[in-house]
């Protein structure tokens, strides 16, 4: 006996948006148990500023990021207080064209004065430079571009650069 089967393909796909109150959920249950986290900046494919957040016990995941969710991530990381700081997780912006999030992210601390760990530059790669941010909850992970503008500046900023 043969069964007949109806077969047919649907022509409009849906695009399923990324589900970044998910996220903050799952950021927010981070912060309130205090855990340590690792976060590292990025720019997102459709060109939002994201970053990429793990702790001890759970698994990196994309957050995307707006001001106050950006102010309220480096807050806690460094002060160990969490305020419920992104009301709509939801309404984030792309960035300008040929924006670089983790550079502007990475030159904010620099111009602070932070004082960044950068691995010797004989054990990276010769195209990137690798630093990281110890804070009071966790650390933030760099990995950009190695320029010779980029060490000149880092070196007139004073970072110690190996």
């Amino acid at each position: 006996m043969i069964n007949k089967f109806h077969f047919s393909l649907d022509s409009t796909p849906s695009i399923q948006r990324y589900d970044n109150v998910g996220a903050y959920n799952t950021l927010r249950a981070l912060m309130n148990r205090g855990e340590n986290l690792t976060i590292k900046f990025f720019t997102s494919k459709d060109n939002k500023p994201c970053a990429w957040i793990e702790s001890r016990y759970v698994a990196g995941f994309k957050y995307e990021l707006q001001d106050s969710s950006l102010h309220g991530l480096i807050n806690y990381l460094q002060n160990g207080i969490f305020v419920d700081f992104d009301i709509n997780p939801t309404a984030t912006e792309p960035l300008e064209a040929n924006s670089d999030f983790q550079m502007e992210i990475f030159k904010m601390f620099v111009n602070a004065g932070k004082a960044l760990q950068y691995a010797p530059l004989f054990r990276t790669q010769p195209k990137f430079l690798s630093a990281m941010l110890p804070l009071s909850k966790g650390k933030i992970i760099f990995r950009v571009e190695r320029t010779d503008d980029l060490l000149n500046y880092l070196r007139e900023k004073k970072q110690v650069i190996i």
